[in-house]
């Protein structure tokens, strides 16, 4: 079927993209690392740890079981929005109180983070050669420590709801802005679907991200080297991002007024019961949930595509995320466990079939080329009859 075919080969393109994005974090390092401390044993049986995490790390009760019955520790898992989370760990930390013993840590945070000494430096837990396999990881490293292991390499893609452009009689995919405003426009004027694009308009983080995009696909940035704003011009890409996005939902009427309250886990569960045709800034990890017919009406008719941009040239970037381990928990040792079981290679594919988490290690992305060892990505985007 050659609509499948061609999301197997795009998902190539992305394993490859997801490369280049994660390589970004792989130059030499200086870790320290030991490897004494890193195989130790001991015995954690009857030992409960609590972990702070975002709705996408919703683990399964199966999933922390497994982990239980491995290692004897039990978790406690509390999930929180993005913007709740970050506030309870700011003023967790703040205090000199641990929010958790396992929390979610993102990119731009190391910088604060490392200067307050807020979290455990997490070399010690792991060997070389793990931290070899981990592309992202220097991301998350302040002068020589690792206050974070990354288990996410997120990146932004465009996912259509191709049975809404072949109604509206669209038979090509959009290859740049003015085509995707295009189709937009025409499905909501054929009265195909009422409001296309579905994007997060909520006052949180998350309704940033469309805008960092759209400016990328206009062929900016937001800021310059020295950081000052490039996007307060008429004429900057920053500014004709905000103005799409803006008449989007005002003035072409092709964006839900109902997304002012949609954060962006909102976004996604929209747009698989297929109240949209278009998902212009989805997470990278999402073609596993979208194409899971248990949980998504459009299994079927899911395509995905380069994020459209100015003359056909698409630009995209990654939102990294971590999971560490706040300095003030007393159960390091275990928390440290847990990070490195979700770091198996067996654990890294069940989290991305399962929960859409996009992996980030090289030993599992790289054999794009190799079917009988990228088969568990074909299998499940097609079910067992890829081709």
């Amino acid at each position: 079927m050659k609509k499948r075919k061609n999301l197997s080969l795009f998902l190539s393109l992305v394993i490859t993209l997801s490369l280049c994005l994660g390589l970004i974090g792989c130059s030499k390092s200086n870790t320290n690392t030991s490897n004494k401390d890193a195989s130790e044993k001991k015995d954690f049986k009857g030992t409960e740890i609590t972990a702070l995490l975002p709705p996408w790390y919703k683990f399964s009760d199966e999933m922390l079981k497994d982990f239980e019955k491995e290692t004897g520790i039990k978790v406690k898992l509390e999930i929180m929005e993005w913007d709740s989370l970050v506030d309870k760990v700011l003023t967790s930390c703040a205090s000199g109180v641990a929010p958790a013993d396992v929390t979610e840590f993102s990119w731009d945070w190391v910088s604060k983070f490392g200067k307050a000494k807020w979290y455990e430096p997490l070399n010690k837990y792991f060997d070389k050669e793990s931290l070899k396999d981990i592309t992202t990881k220097d991301i998350f490293k302040y002068k020589d420590d690792y206050l974070a292991i990354p288990i996410y390499n997120d990146f932004r893609l465009t996912y259509l709801n191709t049975a809404y452009f072949k109604k509206a009689g669209i038979t090509e995919n959009p290859k740049n802005i003015d085509e995707l405003l295009k189709a937009a426009i025409t499905m909501k004027e054929k009265g195909v679907v009422k409001y296309p694009i579905t994007i997060p308009f909520s006052a949180t983080a998350g309704t940033t991200t469309p805008w960092f995009l759209m400016t990328k696909a206009y062929g900016g940035d937001l800021f310059d080297e020295n950081f000052k704003p490039l996007f307060l011009d008429k004429d900057s890409a920053g500014y004709k991002a905000m103005d799409f996005l803006i008449k989007g939902l005002k003035d072409y009427k092709i964006i839900d007024p109902a997304s002012v309250g949609m954060q962006g886990t909102d976004v996604v569960e929209s747009f698989k019961n297929g109240n949209s045709a278009i998902d212009l800034a989805g997470w990278a990890g999402n073609v596993s949930s979208y194409t899971n017919p248990k949980e998504s009406k459009i299994a079927d008719t899911l395509e995905v595509i380069q994020v459209p941009g100015l003359n056909g040239k698409s630009r995209t970037y990654g939102l990294h995320e971590a999971i560490g381990i706040p300095a003030a928990s007393t159960k390091k040792d275990a928390a440290a466990e847990f990070i490195k079981w979700l770091n198996k290679p067996e654990v890294v594919k069940k989290l991305f079939i399962e929960l859409g988490i996009f992996p980030n290690h090289q030993s599992t992305m790289r054999p794009v080329d190799k079917r009988e060892e990228i088969i568990w990505w074909r299998g499940h985007i097609k079910g067992n009859a890829y081709n």
